[in-house]
């Protein structure tokens, strides 16, 4: 049992995490020993450099990812955690990247996913350090530098010779226990620009752009289109009526630009948000478009996929104990070269891939269905006793009472094979990962810190 608690180090947390949050950690292009980008890099190098002050030795992992160690032993427990976020978006109140401490929270893109609970679990594992406890086992928190963009991290981490925990946990979702997630299928769906003869009368679509990242419900959309303008505004009042995301149009050369504002929200949770991008299609559904890339795209991912978020039109709705399978229409771009849509699908623990995949192009027949990045569900058994050890550590801090859940999120739980993602939202707290003004309350990343150092007492003690 826990005789100790990280709330005595609150100031120094709150210190830490805001001069991580400041910090621009999106993936970009590569740049000489920065895989990930400048920022990316930037992030791990202050998060290692926090560790040494708190009398780690910290490892750069070849700039693919670093990890800090502390305890005795040949098994090995992981902490697996992650350092580059999402972009920002739309629609915040305080600036994205500084670290705001407002109302007992902590506000900046990555406070809760996952820089906050990367910096709980680091202060749980210094505070063991501190009170000279010993384990019986290594504890390594691992600083992952790619969990947002394809997990290429953790490949070159197992390729390179990265040990495999024997136990990990990842506090990168919820409490108490998730112990099986869906299956991940992420896909580019591309259409190629072609000659088009101009017909008279008809609109034409010039530009489509919503989203950044797949993995994010788009809250802005926009549309340039060229045409009757009369026409696509009596629409535009017919659609707005019942709409519950509103469409805007202004005159800008001889064109209409139209804007939808919608409502972000995790990808893996697509009927949390209001996707921007799936009311436009719907919107341009309704019109008489010119026949080109574009309007192919357009027609049939209305046609498909529209504001559905649970793929029925495509045929691959299905559910099990682990939930229903969710679909998110993430981003939608047009270039000189074509079209380009990203879809991401979370699927239940059983159900394949492969049948879902060639429903999907079995349907859509417009546009080329490429695999961009998968994975398999994860599931770890309820009376094992990484989950039964972690249920006890749960208990023991909150007094509330422990039990597992299936989630739709991809953590780094799935990286390793006996791991389950643990923490850091509480039942009942809203989480707001992918959000605008997305925070982490402080009360809970205290109390975070002290269920992770109670989980390493329980099972490495």
């Amino acid at each position: 049992m826990l005789e100790f608690t990280a709330a005595t180090r609150r100031d120094e947390m709150i210190e830490a995490l805001c001069k991580i949050l400041a910090i621009e950690s999106v993936k970009s292009a590569p740049q000489g020993n920065m895989p990930y980008g400048k920022g990316v890099f930037d992030a791990l190098i202050k998060m290692l450099g926090i560790a040494e002050k708190l009398d780690f030795d910290s490892v750069n992992f070849y700039s693919h990812l670093g990890y800090v160690e502390y305890g005795d032993g040949d098994d090995l427990f992981g902490i697996v955690t992650h350092l580059d976020v999402v972009p920002a978006g739309d629609g915040w109140t305080v600036p994205p990247f500084a670290g705001t401490v407002r109302n007992g929270r902590i506000y900046g893109r990555g406070a809760i996913d996952d820089k906050g609970p990367a910096i709980a679990a680091l202060f749980a594992l210094s505070a063991i350090k501190e009170n000279c406890i010993s384990l019986n086992k290594r504890v390594r928190i691992i600083f992952g530098c790619d969990e947002e963009s394809g997990w290429s991290d953790m490949d070159f981490y197992k390729k390179n010779g990265g040990e495999i925990p024997g136990m990990a946990i990842s506090p990168d979702a919820e409490f108490p226990i998730i112990n099986a997630e869906k299956g991940l299928l992420q896909l580019r769906a591309v259409r190629k620009a072609y000659p088009v003869t101009q017909e008279k009368g008809g609109l034409v679509v010039e530009a489509l752009h919503a989203g950044e990242r797949v993995n994010v419900v788009p809250a802005v959309c926009s549309c340039k289109i060229r045409g009757n303008a009369e026409v696509v505004r009596r629409m535009l009042d017919i659609f707005n009526e019942d709409s519950a995301v509103k469409i805007t149009a202004e005159e800008k050369d001889g064109a209409l630009l139209l804007t939808a504002h919608g409502l972000s929200a995790h990808g893996s949770k697509p009927e949390e948000g209001k996707n921007a991008l799936s009311y436009m299609l719907s919107f341009l559904n309704m019109l008489p478009l010119q026949k080109n890339a574009v309007s192919d795209a357009v027609y049939e991912l209305a046609r498909y996929v529209g504001l559905q978020t649970d793929g029925t039109n495509l045929g691959i709705a299905s559910h099990d104990e682990s939930g229903a399978l969710s679909l998110n229409l993430g981003y939608f771009k047009t270039t000189e070269e074509g079209v380009e849509a990203g879809i991401d699908i979370r699927y239940p623990i059983h159900t394949e891939k492969t049948p879902v995949l060639s429903a999907i192009r079995g349907k859509i027949k417009e546009l080329s269905i490429e695999e961009v990045f998968s994975r398999p569900p994860h599931y770890v058994p309820e009376d094992s006793p990484l989950v039964a050890g972690l249920k006890r550590a749960y208990e023991e801090v909150t007094g509330e009472k422990a039990y597992c859940m299936t989630m739709g999120g991809a953590t780094y739980a799935r990286a390793f094979p006996n791991s389950v993602a643990f923490g850091a939202l509480f039942p009942g707290q809203q989480g707001t990962e992918h959000q605008a003004d997305e925070y982490i309350e402080i009360d809970s990343l205290v109390k975070t810190a002290d269920i992770i150092a109670n989980a390493i007492l329980v099972l490495c003690k």
